[in-house]
């Protein structure tokens, strides 16, 4: 009688404790969702810093560098290279 009382206990545990989880995954996603939602109505959002003219030209002139290098048309594997990984960089094919 003893180990079926104990039985009973343990299986009440277990499903108190599923139910537990259960409503803390909830309330993880429904706090996920409020922050996703705060997010995307940009409530919460700091104002736009300014940014200093030197620091400004240098970010523009980085952004105008990266048109000088080509895009490769094909851009090799590591599966390529017998496991060893790498990125090989095709530029001999592009036109």
């Amino acid at each position: 009688m003893k180990r079926m009382r104990n039985l009973i206990l343990w299986l009440a545990l277990g499903v108190s404790q599923h139910a537990a989880l259960a409503q803390s995954a909830s309330q993880i996603g429904d706090a996920t969702q409020a922050w996703l939602t705060l997010q995307a109505s940009n409530a919460a959002a700091a104002p736009a810093q300014p940014m200093p003219g030197a620091q400004a030209g240098a970010a523009y002139a980085r952004y105008l560098k990266s048109f000088e290098t080509p895009i490769p048309a094909h851009y090799g594997s590591s599966f390529e290279d017998a496991g060893r990984p790498s990125l090989d960089v095709n530029y001999r094919d592009m036109n």
